[in-house]
C-alpha cells in the first residue's frame, strides 16, 4: 500500500472550494490530472472516471463515490479487475480557517497486488505529479 498525502492552503471559502469539486462539468478545465469525471454527485453513485499520469497513457476507471458533504469532505473508491489486483481510495478535505481561507488535504491511497508493478512501471514521481497536478489546478481554479 501507498499513500500520497498533501496539505495545501487556499485563498477561497470552503463554498468556493466546493463548488468547483461539485462542478464535474468543468473538470477539464482545471484538473490535467482527473479531466474528466461523470456522473451524479451522490454518496454511492458509480462514476466514469478518466486519469491522467504525466507522460503516460491516460486510465478510464469507474469509482464509487463514498463520501459527499459540501464545503467539507469528497471522497471516491474505485479499483481496476478487482480490490485484491489494483484499488484506490481518493478524498479531498476541507478545513475551513478563521481567516475565510481553506487547508484542502488530498489524499490518495493505493494497494492491490499489481501496485508494485504500477509503482514501478509509472515511476514514483509521475504519481506524485499526478497528484500535485490535481493540487495546483484546484488552488488556481478556486481562487480565481
Amino acid at each position: 500500500m501507498a499513500t500520497y498525502r498533501t496539505t495545501f492552503p487556499v485563498a477561497a471559502s470552503a463554498d468556493r472550494v466546493w463548488e468547483v469539486i461539485s462542478d464535474f462539468d468543468s473538470w477539464s478545465e482545471w484538473n490535467p490530472s482527473v479531466p474528466s469525471i461523470k456522473g451524479d454527485l451522490k454518496v454511492g453513485n458509480v462514476c466514469a472516471v478518466r486519469l491522467v499520469m504525466p507522460g503516460r497513457p491516460s486510465v478510464k476507471v469507474k469509482v464509487t463515490l463514498t463520501d459527499v458533504d459540501p464545503g467539507r469532505r469528497f471522497a471516491w473508491h474505485g479499483n481496476i479487475a478487482h480490490d485484491r489486483f489494483f484499488a484506490g481510495e481518493r478524498s479531498l478535505d476541507i478545513e475551513p480557517q478563521a481567516d475565510g481561507t481553506v487547508l484542502v488535504t488530498h489524499t490518495e491511497e493505493v494497494t492491490g497486488a499489481f501496485f508494485p508493478v504500477f509503482k514501478t512501471l509509472m515511476g514514483r514521481a509521475a504519481v506524485q505529479a499526478h497528484h500535485d497536478n490535481l493540487n495546483t489546478g484546484l488552488k488556481q481554479r478556486a481562487e480565481q
